[in-house]
């Protein structure tokens, strides 16, 4: 399931530095996802309160919330 990726992804990113903001275009390329399934994921994401985002820029830009990087210890 690509939020599960887009999770994990966002979730190695945090940890080698926590101020890590992730671009969908780099989220596309490294998880082989289409930019639909980018969006889909990072919305559903974001409504779970597991990652911050702009929606309304070109580009997706989004950074792991505590809550999310908490949701990824709790699977490990």
């Amino acid at each position: 399931m690509s939020t599960q990726a887009i999770l994990h992804y966002l979730a190695a990113a945090h940890k080698a530095n926590p101020d890590a903001e992730v671009s969908g275009l780099e989220l596309q390329h490294e998880l082989g996802l289409d930019q639909a399934a980018v969006q889909s994921g990072v919305a559903e994401l974001a409504r779970q309160g597991l990652v911050e985002w702009d929606p309304l820029l070109a580009n997706i830009w989004l950074r792991l919330t505590d809550t999310g990087m908490a949701a990824v210890e709790r699977e490990a």
